[in-house]
């Protein structure tokens, strides 16, 4: 019953665009027009309804804990996790002067943990819902929320880095160069790309063994991208060449961390600039 119950929030709440969890029309709507003492709370609920950001089953505890705490429980794990992505391993690109770009956002937290780091951010996803529950939770002043579609606005050359995490491992190939094109058009001469990416992880799929999967279940996961790509590190590396990237890098996350605090760690940190004498 939870999990159908789990299932029905899923599908009401989504966008028209794969990967739009809570980015039905009326969930921005909803936190648009709601009194200033819920919004946070009810940000926090409808980040429950999405299989990507908020998880009960990660923990035993959360189970015998009361709702409300649940949520909170989950935002802290969310703040503090990002909290370390951006000290153990995005601090080094970073300085106080940069226009810097978080692609695939997601509700925030990391946004927010970058935020005092730099001189602004652009943080952009797919989702109109989750765009807003982020501008509950994690806005400031020199942060502006942006929807996908409104990317084009930022094809100046006038960005200076632009980093993903627990992104390009949902997008299809044909995406992951979309967003490889976008970013070389929004990035200043040498600026640079940090991206998080899943090579050769063990138990994952390609994206062929996703299409080549009939079974209703996987072609749902591949339709809503609820799926994980794994990719041939030579091919990642290919991939940006192709789109005028250079001094491309590939490396473990692990081997920049203190420690192993999120299945991040465990995958890999690809680093690139962009070429001005390939235009």
């Amino acid at each position: 019953m939870e999990n159908a119950l789990f299932v029905l929030k899923t599908l009401l709440s989504r966008g028209q665009e794969n990967q739009s969890f809570i980015g039905a029309a009326w969930v921005a709507t909803l936190l648009k027009v709601s009194p200033r003492k819920f919004k946070r709370r009810l940000a926090l609920t409808l980040l429950s309804w999405s299989p990507h950001y908020f998880y009960r089953h990660i923990n035993e505890e959360y189970f015998t804990l009361p709702f409300k705490d649940f949520l909170e429980s989950e935002f802290n794990r969310n703040k503090e996790s990002r909290k370390k992505i951006m000290n153990q391993i995005l601090s080094p690109y970073l300085n106080s002067h940069q226009t810097v770009l978080d692609y695939g956002c997601g509700p925030g937290f990391l946004t927010n943990a970058v935020s005092p780091q730099v001189a602004r951010v652009f943080a952009v996803d797919v989702s109109r819902g989750v765009l807003e529950c982020a501008r509950i939770l994690n806005g400031q002043e020199n942060t502006t929320y942006l929807h996908t579609k409104q990317l084009d606005d930022l094809n100046d050359s006038s960005i200076d880095l632009i980093y993903s995490f627990a992104v390009i491992q949902h997008v299809t190939d044909r995406e992951f160069e979309r967003i490889l094109n976008t970013s070389y058009k929004a990035l200043k001469d040498n600026g640079r790309i940090v991206f998080h990416v899943s090579v050769d992880e063990q138990g994952w799929r390609r994206e062929s063994d996703w299409v080549s999967d009939k079974s209703i279940k996987g072609r749902i996961k591949f339709k809503c991208g609820l799926n994980c790509f794994t990719r041939n590190g030579k091919g990642i590396v290919q991939m940006l060449k192709d789109h005028g990237f250079t001094s491309i890098c590939l490396q473990p996350i692990v081997s920049l961390c203190s420690e192993v605090f999120d299945d991040i760690c465990k995958q890999h940190l690809v680093t690139a600039l962009k070429n001005p004498s390939s235009e």
